[in-house]
């Protein structure tokens, strides 16, 4: 998994799935693919402050395969103290998973 974009309300995060991401039916583990949201989250809300989360959601909608390279892109709905994003995460025109977190700022970097 790896960051590639950080913009002031938009960040993106990608992973090719491999062997170690798959669950015992041979897909995506959710967690990996809740960790790829969730990094998404991170990047976008720690650009000018340390926060943490305080609640995520996300829903599962088709599966991710050994090989497939999955992008996640994150927006910022609502910034302040509490801030809320959601995104999706795609797979060419596949849609993977749907998203949505919040943050809260604890300090100012």
């Amino acid at each position: 998994m790896h960051i590639s974009c950080i913009e002031e309300t938009y960040a993106t995060t990608e992973m090719i799935v491999s062997e170690r991401h798959l669950n015992g039916v041979g897909v995506c583990q959710g967690g990996a693919l809740f960790t790829l949201a969730d990094l998404a989250i991170a990047a976008l809300t720690n650009r000018e402050s340390k926060s943490v989360s305080t609640d995520a959601d996300i829903h599962f909608l088709a599966p991710a395969r050994l090989g497939e390279h999955l992008i996640c892109t994150c927006r910022m709905i609502r910034d302040g103290r509490h801030p809320f994003v959601n995104g999706e995460i795609r797979c060419e025109n596949k849609l993977i998973a749907t998203f949505s977190g919040r943050d809260y700022k604890i300090e100012k970097l």
